[in-house]
């Protein structure tokens, strides 16, 4: 191991010993003492665990969903939190429904649904300008098979088809119409992680931080569709036209090799039994997520369809159809074979996330039975947090806060850091603190600046086309102007989300 591996696997332990063994931070003693904590100190020794944590979430020292660990191992041996709900939390229900996500994902892929849909969005337009070209050849169909819940895989299926493209009209490496194309490709893929509920692991951590906080609000996939789309939709169109403007392409118009997109389409064939039956699939377990929602909704508006709605709801957790639709896929065959096969499942599910999220939830729950809530409640009440004290206020801190961890660390480890500590804040001084976590939740998805940031950014820069300086310059640009409007508008969606559900 090398001296600078040493030093970032000791720093966590170093932190957590200091963190410990300092006088009692102001307040500590107090909020201790109002939640009955089994030491006098133990939000401070909570906060010492987080900074481990997080500091081997962001080297990763080992692998992510290893760090995880040190959630139940340490927190229940000091007793903040008992083991059974340390280690309950790795199989919480919102877990399958990242499972299923994995399972469908996966599927797209064996059965070659996601070239279908991306070759046949590359085809839809038929004119010459450069960037509506890379627009419908590169951003939206990666934007669009984030529905598949992974933005890795949606900037995976789609880069050989941008790649081929480029190569077919004669952009080269170094030429920059080819580099904004990559560029605004993996743009594309980063702004869709917002789109829905499964998009992307931070999404999950918001519903899970405030169903937990706020036991009486369930956030629904279409609630998330409310709330994050727009947000997807705006990062999208934001992203991709500062790319071009900022890369300064070297074309005004080119010629569509149509016969060569439309062959690779012609060359899938009729759509097969298989792909019509993970569709199939696909459709039922979308169809399952958003019927509670949508009856919620209504019932806002004609009451007496509310015990209908209210019966579905408790019928149907977003958990049922994951489990659904992995039951599926493995029960269904074609010619023999199943949509998938047990070891398709085992390797298409990421359970390093699974370990990671787990974790998480462990730690937030310790955090609450440490005191680590009253704490933030007390000092957040000081004269010196006035200007905070309010849901803009939180939700801008939140946000703010998330963006930055992403830099260093990955945007699930930035949510699973930032999301508890939106909602202690909001709780801390009497503000709803649903518009501050999924401020947070969001705000985790937005940086791409390097190729560290996000896996779509790596993957892109791999392909050679892209300079770091030009990713870096996009990216800083795109992610602050992203983030402003995320700030101003995410409040007023959370409202007219609330109010859609009758919260408001």
């Amino acid at each position: 191991m090398s001296f600078k591996n040493v030093v970032k696997f000791l720093l966590g332990p170093i932190l957590f010993i200091v963190s410990i063994i300092l006088p009692p931070l102001p307040m500590v003693s107090e909020a201790a003492g109002i939640v009955h904590a089994p030491i006098p100190n133990a939000p401070q020794v909570a906060l010492a665990v987080m900074i481990w944590i997080a500091s081997w979430w962001v080297f990763e020292v080992v692998p992510l969903g290893v760090t995880a660990l040190l959630a139940p191992i340490i927190f229940s041996t000091l007793g903040f939190i008992s083991w059974q709900d340390s280690l309950t939390s790795f199989m919480d229900p919102i877990i399958w429904v990242f499972i299923g996500g994995f399972a469908i994902a996966n599927a797209f892929q064996i059965w070659g649904l996601n070239k279908r849909i991306a070759f046949n969005l590359s085809t839809i337009y038929r004119g010459s300008n450069p960037m509506f070209a890379a627009f419908f050849i590169a951003c939206l169909p990666a934007f669009i098979l984030t529905i598949t819940g992974s933005i890795t895989a949606s900037t995976t299926i789609v880069y050989p088809i941008a790649m081929a493209y480029l190569s077919s009209i004669g952009f080269m490496k170094g030429s920059f119409f080819a580099e904004a194309t990559m560029l605004s490709l993996a743009q594309a893929s980063t702004a869709g992680a917002m789109l829905f509920l499964i998009s992307t692991p931070p999404n999950l951590v918001a519903k899970k931080v405030i169903e937990s906080c706020c036991p009486n609000v369930t956030i629904t996939f279409l609630d998330w569709f409310i709330v994050g789309s727009i947000q997807a939709f705006i990062g999208l169109i934001v992203s991709w036209i500062l790319t071009f403007k900022l890369i300064g392409i070297e074309v005004s118009e080119i010629n569509l090799s149509r016969a060569s997109i439309e062959d690779k389409v012609k060359s899938l064939g009729p759509m097969s039994t298989g792909e019509k039956m993970v569709l199939l699939v696909f459709l039922i377990t979308l169809s399952l997520w958003l019927t509670p929602g949508i009856l919620m909704i209504i019932s806002n508006f004609y009451p007496q369809y509310g015990y209908v709605a209210g019966l579905i709801k408790n019928a149907l957790p977003e958990a049922l159809p994951s489990i659904l639709a992995v039951f599926l896929l493995c029960l269904l065959r074609v010619n023999g074979r199943p949509l998938l096969t047990w070891d398709d499942f085992e390797t298409g599910v990421d359970w390093n996330v699974i370990f990671l999220f787990g974790g998480g939830i462990a730690m937030s729950k310790a955090l609450t039975g440490s005191g680590f809530s009253e704490w933030m409640a007390l000092i957040m009440s000081s004269s010196q947090f006035e200007w905070a004290r309010s849901v803009w206020g939180v939700s801008a801190l939140s946000a703010i806060l998330s963006f930055l961890i992403t830099y260093p660390a990955s945007n699930t480890a930035a949510a699973l850091i930032a999301c508890p500590l939106a909602a202690t804040i909001a709780q801390s001084v009497g503000v709803s603190p649903i518009p501050a976590v999924l401020s947070a939740a969001l705000a985790a998805s937005i940086s791409s600046a390097l190729p560290s940031t996000t896996p779509p950014m790596a993957i892109v820069y791999g392909s050679g086309y892209v300079r770091l300086w030009s990713m870096f310059k996009v990216g800083m640009i795109s992610d602050i102007v992203r983030l402003i409007i995320l700030i101003i508008l995410e409040p007023y969606l959370v409202n007219m989300m609330l109010a859609l559900k009758g919260l408001a």
